[in-house]
């Protein structure tokens, strides 16, 4: 039987006075590494499989359980996938179980470190709304909380915002063109010879 609590440790460890994980742990999020997508995959990719099959419905009833849903799907399968379509393969259930967690309030019981990534899905849409309702969720996020994790869930922001940016612009993210086999348009191209990536 899979366990949700193994994916948040993994994920965060075990938080500070202050709220955030251990710079190992934050360190490996953002910065693409071969050795830690293959951990991944060894060790997730078989929950991955159940979450994107609705086969761990009986972890949303808690918030923890929730958002280890949302990261294997929003998160782990990038990692897996990386650098194809796959990798987005699962971005419309995680959306879904996203907003789902936010009506159930389940977000609001998590701390703001935990936060930031139930609501990444919005983050990496590319609907509108959805990129208007991440900047309001990380606003939220950077406004209520305070001392370092304030500075930190800043960061998240001002990413929030960054993406918003480019959907605004080009309705979508051009830096997928190429996995998801996509025509660039001249602007387009022009944008990735010198604007944010954002990894996928």
């Amino acid at each position: 039987m899979f366990d949700w609590k193994e994916i948040l440790d993994f994920w965060f460890g075990e938080l500070d006075e202050q709220g955030l994980p251990d710079s190992e742990h934050r360190n490996r999020w953002f910065r693409p590494s071969r050795a830690f997508d293959q951990e991944i995959r060894r060790r997730f990719i078989s929950m991955v499989l159940f979450a994107s099959e609705d086969g761990l419905r009986h972890w949303r009833s808690v918030p923890g359980g929730a958002l280890a849903e949302i990261i294997l799907l929003d998160q782990f399968t990038r990692q897996i996938h990386r650098g194809g379509a796959l990798a987005f393969d699962n971005d419309k259930l995680a959306i879904k179980l996203c907003k789902s967690a936010m009506r159930s309030g389940h977000d609001m019981a998590l701390p703001a470190v935990q936060r930031a990534f139930l609501y990444m899905p919005l983050q990496h849409s590319e609907k509108k709304e959805d990129q208007d309702l991440s900047v309001d969720c990380y606003e939220q996020l950077a406004s209520g909380t305070g001392g370092i994790a304030g500075d930190f869930m800043k960061s998240f922001l001002q990413s929030a915002h960054d993406h918003r940016e480019i959907v605004d612009r080009f309705g979508r993210f051009p830096h997928r063109n190429k996995a998801l086999n996509r025509k660039s348009t001249p602007e387009e191209e022009l944008y990735l010879e010198s604007g944010k990536r954002f990894g996928q």
